[in-house]
């Protein structure tokens, strides 16, 4: 601790140090506060739906959860029709609020901002790549688990789709591959059927050479072939404001303790 106190002393009386120690806080601040605003306009989204659907079943919930997403990007969509500029924020972060807010995206965009909505209602969501023409990434949609089934559900944001088994709940992606014949017959929306279940892929791990291979045999050493093949990690990232404040916080630690053992090393 006393060094601690001896080495922000002495930064208190270096103006270069005092200005980089000011830039690193002040941007953390500042992704916190982005954060916060983000987590507050999907908060409000869930507000609505839930007061639309109070004391109903929670899918009646996540679909006029989803209802509302899907209206509110299509009418944004019709305004700027995918000629809008992004500021140099949005391309820097690709925050999932600039897609809520230009309907941009397509069925990546969709997915991403209804499942920072489900995020903001308590549910577990997972962003799949869907694979069409023996390609994955063909098309994007979503997973959610919803506990009152305790099963993941299959939901197309852009397309306003869930399915509905035999049984009358809601189907899983697995169910709707292996009797595509039977589900495409809910199908009510001007879909494209190339998009036909064949399947999915919830995480690319060879995007990322070497590191992404490792991570993932380093999944199936703990978790299990499985688990690392159904993680899906776009959910956790789609904070970006969030994410990118930990790093700078995970920087400025490292950047202080290294900064105190330089300084006694002298």
């Amino acid at each position: 601790m006393n060094l601690i106190k001896k080495y922000f002393f002495k930064v208190y009386y270096s103006p270069r140090q005092l200005l980089m120690h000011a830039l690193l806080v002040i941007s953390i601040c500042y992704l916190q506060l982005e954060s916060d605003h983000e987590s507050a306009l999907f908060k409000n989204i869930v507000k609505v739906s839930r007061a639309e659907t109070v004391g109903k079943h929670d899918t009646v919930l996540i679909k006029h959860l989803m209802l509302c997403i899907n209206k509110m990007m299509h009418d944004r969509n019709d305004v700027f029709k995918n000629t809008e500029s992004l500021s140099l924020k949005a391309r820097v972060f690709q925050s999932v609020d600039a897609d809520l807010m230009y309907g941009a995206g397509a069925c990546g965009g969709f997915s991403k901002v209804f499942a920072r909505a489900l995020k903001a209602a308590g549910y577990t969501s997972r962003i799949g790549q869907m694979k069409v023409n023996g390609n994955y990434g063909g098309h994007i949609l979503l997973e959610t688990y919803l506990p009152s089934l305790q099963k993941w559900v299959v939901m197309d944001p852009l397309y306003l789709l869930v399915f509905t088994n035999p049984n009358g709940q809601w189907a899983s992606f697995n169910e709707v591959h292996n009797n595509w014949d039977y589900y495409k017959k809910q199908i009510y929306y001007n879909y494209n059927y190339n998009y036909n279940y064949a399947g999915i892929r919830y995480t690319n791990w060879s995007k990322i050479p070497v590191i992404g291979n490792l991570i993932y045999k380093v999944m199936v050493l703990i978790k299990g072939e499985e688990a690392a093949n159904t993680i899906s990690l776009r959910p956790y990232l789609l904070d970006h404001y969030r994410f990118w404040k930990w790093v700078l916080i995970a920087f400025y630690g490292i950047y202080v303790a290294a900064s105190i053992k330089l300084s006694n090393a002298k």
